[in-house]
């Protein structure tokens, strides 16, 4: 009888002309005779490795930059001390990357050579076997994704999570139905997929199109102020700020938005140093265009390793749903290229899917080499953002079960412990120096409704059924072996989470409630949505030549039609550009250049969340009124430059109030929009005298204080 799991999975006759046979090599070459070794062949081998080596550098060069970062916690030279030392340590770790590579040949398992050779061509299928098998896991994932996606109320969710569930344990029972691989832990078909001279150059092509496009969009993130503003506080003072730097100079502790842990933004500012140039160029013009290579190529990466068949096509609709299913705040795609400059944005668009890569790497090839590499993403992973303390434990506790459930218990332990250990013990170095990890923010912001999480990561109508589908099914149309068994590890585990009750209890054990919403993230949805584009039904040939046009089709005008693209709201520039209003930015300039008095400067709330963009030379009294919530929104201190704020924007205030307030906070300098009358109405009143003035574009007066005023709040 013919086997079910070759009938689901066997290689097509149109696939297996670009799966490389015997003389095919791990690291990307091959053993055919009569190779030609000219030119372009050496052209074509070396464009052919870039993604592979483009992205494990990149892992290991800020691993070692945080690695470096967290032992400056103890010793706190200057950010362009520990940048030189990082420079000197590049060369070294690039050779030494070499002897490993070279040394890391891999370790065929013990069943390999039974398993290796592709499976026959199937001509005949059982479709009652079939049917038995498979219909429990399909059908509960559709109930399960239309629960989700389209249901309301408690009971549609809680349908959702246990018929979720359900699908991915019986899709789990049905791949070890018959001493599969999911049951013994073996990996019948590992092909030795490599990355062509053709795919290298079409791959390559999509990320640098995107690395200039991400300079285009014009899109205002509200954090970065934080982020921008750390950056530029290490440019120009060549100092790591521990403590508050936006609302005083250190005076303050540093809030919720900034542990310690993070290297990112140091790393940018002392970039930015080292080549004399500003911090937020150094940003937008340099590094997210790199990161935006780096981001799309993990995506290949992971597209390569996973997908079963035409993995172009796979990798094509993938970017579709990056590019045209996001815009809005706090979307998954959004923190894609509108958003890379932000570390948690590069966690979960380039390090998780490369987490996936290098764990099935190990674990099919036994590759000391990717294990290595995981131990350093997690390290690299930290230095991006503190939610890596989450999840990466997360993800590697959804791979080890499913090690565990297969026998393998040296992997689990292996795996969990590269990717987890640096993480946690961070997480718990923070835990006792600060009382927590994000505590402060934890505090204040609920758990988001379930509903709310899955609306995040997978969207709700018909995109969050496409989403559902993709993870829910990811199980059954990977490819063999380890795909198989960490998708379904991931979906496993991502589901009994948001079983109600779960995820709220976790936050009241560890007090991270702020951050759980990102708990789907360990999920690499892009790639698993883009393998729905290849779905092929065993034994119907002339349907399934149907679907390999008709999906990718259906799918990027589902995206199309359902999603809205991160570009929507005319916020694509026509010449690369500050994520801020070019008329804000030429604003915030001139306020830095003018012969200003000693004293906080108040001007209208958007020019004050670009000033520290800019520089640290001028103080704002209010960057970001959220991060007022750190310091108690209800004391003086957050209320007089709420009040300000309002005040500056031309809101009806009380101008007695304003005067106090002013006094309090220690205001010099009062900027704003000429059309507002308010503050010319009051200027007398508040001693306020007139001395800059701007013309339109951004037309602005500016007044000073004449009566001496000192801050009494800290300001």
């Amino acid at each position: 009888m013919t086997k079910v799991e070759d009938a689901v999975v066997a290689p097509a006759p149109a696939d297996r002309k670009t799966s490389p046979g015997a003389g095919a090599r791990v690291d990307g070459g091959t053993s055919r005779p009569g190779r030609r070794r000219g030119l372009t062949g050496r052209l074509n081998a070396a464009v052919a490795a870039t993604p592979v080596v483009f992205t494990d550098a990149a892992v290991v060069g800020f691993a070692i930059w945080t690695l470096l970062y967290h032992l400056n916690l103890g010793l706190n030279l200057r950010p362009s001390v520990v940048f030189l030392a990082w420079v000197v340590l590049l060369p070294v770790a690039a050779y030494v990357a070499w002897r490993f590579r070279r040394r890391d040949a891999v370790v065929p398992r013990a069943d390999d050579e039974a398993v290796a050779a592709p499976a026959e061509v199937v001509t005949a299928v059982d479709r009652a076997s079939l049917l038995r098998r498979y219909s429990l896991p399909v059908g509960t994932a559709v109930a399960a994704a239309l629960f989700a996606a389209v249901g309301t109320g408690t009971l549609s969710w809680w349908l959702a999570a246990v018929l979720g569930l359900v699908s991915v344990v019986s899709a789990w029972l049905a791949l070890s139905g018959r001493g599969g691989p999911a049951a013994t832990g073996a990996a019948p078909v590992v092909r030795e997929t490599t990355t062509t001279p053709v795919q290298a150059y079409v791959v390559l092509a999509v990320a640098l199109a995107a690395a200039y496009f991400a300079t285009l969009i014009g899109r205002v993130s509200l954090d970065d102020v934080f982020y921008v503003g750390k950056s530029v506080w290490v440019a120009e003072r060549d100092q790591i700020p521990f403590r508050d730097f936006l609302f005083t100079e250190g005076v303050l502790p540093g809030g919720s938005a900034n542990p310690p842990l993070p290297s990112f933004e140091v790393f940018i500012g002392a970039l930015a140093r080292a080549l004399h140039v500003h911090a937020a160029s150094a940003t937008w013009y340099l590094l997210l265009p790199v990161l935006a290579v780096f981001a799309i190529l993990a995506l290949w990466r992971l597209v390569q390793r996973w997908a079963p068949r035409r993995p172009l096509v796979v990798f094509g609709v993938a970017v579709a749903y990056i590019l045209l299913v996001a815009y809005y705040a706090d979307a998954l795609n959004t923190y894609h290229l509108p958003r890379l400059t932000q570390g948690k944005s590069v966690f979960v668009h380039a390090l998780i899917p490369l987490a996936w890569v290098y764990l099935t790497d190990y674990l099919e090839h036994r590759s000391r080499r990717a294990l290595v590499l995981l131990a350093l993403l997690s390290v690299a992973s930290v230095g991006y953002t503190t939610t890596a303390v989450i999840l990466l434990p997360l993800l590697a506790a959804a791979a080890g079960v499913v090690l565990l459930a297969t026998r393998r218990v040296r992997d689990a332990v292996l795996c969990f412990a590269a990717a987890s250990l640096y993480p946690l013990l961070s997480g718990v170095l923070v835990q006792v120096l600060r009382g927590g990890v994000e505590e402060a923010a934890a505090t204040y912001s609920p758990l988001l409704p379930l509903r709310t999480i899955y609306e995040l990561t997978l969207w709700l109508g018909v995109l969050g059924v496409i989403g559902g589908l993709a993870v829910w099914w990811s199980p059954l149309l990977l490819r063999r072996g380890a795909p198989q068994q960490l998708a379904a590890g991931a979906a496993l585990a991502v589901t009994a989470l948001m079983v109600p009750g779960l995820l709220k209890f976790g936050g009241d054990l560890s007090g991270l409630t702020a951050v759980l919403w990102r708990v789907p993230w360990i999920l690499p949805v892009p790639a698993l949505v883009g393998v729905l584009a290849v779905i092929r039904l065993p034994g119907l040939a002339r349907v399934n030549r149907v679907l390999a046009v008709a999906l990718p089709v259906v799918l990027i005008v589902a995206f199309y039609t359902q999603g809205k693209p991160m570009w929507a709201g005319d916020l694509v520039q026509s010449k690369p550009t500050w994520r801020m209003p070019e008329t804000r930015k030429d604003v915030s300039f001139w306020i830095k250049n003018l012969d200003r008095p000693e004293g906080l400067v108040l001007a209208p709330s958007t020019i004050m969340r670009a000033l520290p963009q800019v520089t640290t030379e001028v103080r704002v009294v209010l960057p970001r009124d959220l991060y007022l919530t750190d310091y108690g929104p209800e004391t003086e201190f957050s209320q007089d430059r709420l009040l300000l704020a309002r005040f500056a924007d031309g809101q009806p205030v009380s101008i007695y109030e304003v005067d106090g307030a002013m006094r309090r906070v220690g205001v010099s300098v009062v900027c704003v929009w000429k059309t507002n009358t308010t503050v010319a109405d009051a200027a007398r009143y508040l001693g306020l005298e007139r001395f800059a003035s701007r013309k339109s574009p951004g037309g602005m007066y500016c007044y000073r204080t004449t009566a001496g005023a000192t801050p009494t709040t800290g300001g």
